[in-house]
């Protein structure tokens, strides 16, 4: 197994990190295309010892797509969920500009408009916490919690546009 991993990696390594190059420099990704190639195939060693690789070229490729556009859309939805956060109180607003303290205060509006227990959820994600962690602490499917969590944040967003 070793040595059909290593014969498959010096082989798919310098395509994969042209593809991390690529992708990372597009869409202005912060995260090092080296260590994108080193998670894709750590991840191909972990799915060649289960036995689940036939074709390791073709995984490796579609792995490390799945792996830029994952970090892709967490850095997306970080700046969105960072915004909700300041806006959550108990954050420190009262030293933020004025424009920054208005913007606040439109989400914070905009956030009273849903109903409280999509606050919570919504606020757990701000805090941090993963959708496993949010349904295990709240009871709920993990389907049901990032449905809810995606549903308040385009009501969020509506109510943002019109108001």
């Amino acid at each position: 197994m070793q040595e059909k991993f290593e014969t498959a990696a010096e082989r798919v390594r310098p395509r994969i990190l042209a593809l991390a190059k690529k992708f990372a420099g597009a869409v202005r990704l912060d995260a090092d295309p080296e260590d994108i190639v080193q998670e894709t195939l750590l991840r191909l060693w972990k799915a060649m010892g289960d036995g689940n690789v036939v074709n390791a070229d073709a995984w490796a490729v579609t792995a490390v797509k799945n792996l830029c556009v994952s970090l892709y859309r967490k850095a997306r939805n970080h700046t969105r969920v960072s915004a909700l956060a300041d806006a959550i109180p108990g954050g420190d607003a009262a030293s933020a500009p004025l424009e920054a303290r208005e913007g606040a205060d439109r989400v914070q509006a905009a956030l009273e408009q849903i109903p409280s227990g999509t606050r919570k959820l919504l606020s757990l994600k701000a805090a941090g916490l993963s959708l496993d962690q949010i349904a295990s602490i709240t009871g709920r499917p993990k389907g049901s919690v990032k449905s809810s969590i995606s549903i308040a944040r385009k009501q969020i967003m509506q109510i943002l546009n019109n108001g």
